[in-house]
């Protein structure tokens, strides 16, 4: 799947290039765009047992080449680049193997599986309470696809995007866990069973500069068989002023 996706972007952006003959420095920059967005992730198959925040805010920044397919330049093929962040808040913590503060593996989870888990009312004596826990992940995308464009300025864009992770960690804000009485925050990077890369269509509806956005992530943000199948549908806004 990835070297076919691969492949496909690949081709899109060749033909995309043929419809570029000998392009002067200013056709170039008519065909660029450049846009950033704000969006909510909705995460699809999260375990029964975690409650995620109903808040996921991230962000992304891209730009785009255009290549017009039609004389009036209505529709138009891109392709470009980018960097996305997606954020999913819960109260829950993650554990690989057994480390976790119980220190073994919940029921059904392999030993080598990460798995959300949540903390116990109190450890050694002392109340746990869990302020804030959350996973990031930071992708490189390169988004394609096809744009229409009304005479009155009101677009529509279908696309596909591939991305590749170049952060992950988690982030833990809380009592103590070992029990000490202590308020600590915590974080940890490098992450094991993050899938490295992801892939999901877009669309997008606006008008001129301002539009509003959708993704569906096809690939799950774990490794298959290495933890749990979670997935976001995100959903925002993004303005393309430039």
């Amino acid at each position: 799947m990835k070297r076919t996706l691969s492949l496909i972007i690949i081709l899109l952006a060749l033909a995309a290039s043929t419809y570029a003959q000998k392009p002067s420095v200013e056709s170039i920059r008519k065909k660029l765009s450049l846009g950033f967005g704000v969006f909510t992730d909705i995460w699809m198959k999260v375990p029964d047992s975690i409650n995620p925040r109903a808040i996921n805010q991230g962000f992304d920044v891209s730009i785009r080449y255009s290549s017009p397919l039609d004389k009036k330049g209505r529709m138009s093929f891109f392709f470009g680049g980018g960097i996305g962040a997606h954020n999913f808040y819960n109260q829950a913590l993650l554990g690989t193997g057994k480390y976790n503060i119980y220190e073994k593996l919940p029921a059904g989870v392999g030993p080598n599986e990460s798995y959300f888990y949540n903390a116990p009312p109190k450890f050694n004596g002392q109340k746990i309470e869990v302020k804030k826990s959350k996973l990031s992940i930071t992708y490189i995308d390169v988004p394609f696809g096809f744009k229409y464009m009304a005479s009155n300025k009101a677009h529509v864009t279908l696309g596909f995007k591939v991305g590749w992770s170049i952060n992950n960690h988690t982030k833990y804000k809380g009592s103590d866990l070992e029990g000490s009485g202590y308020e600590v925050t915590e974080k940890s990077i490098k992450l094991r069973n993050i899938d490295g890369f992801h892939y999901g269509p877009f669309a997008e509806i606006g008008y001129k500069w301002f539009g509003a956005s959708v993704f569906y992530q096809l690939s799950s943000v774990f490794e298959k068989d290495l933890g749990p199948q979670i997935r976001p549908l995100s959903l925002g806004i993004v303005f393309r002023p430039f």
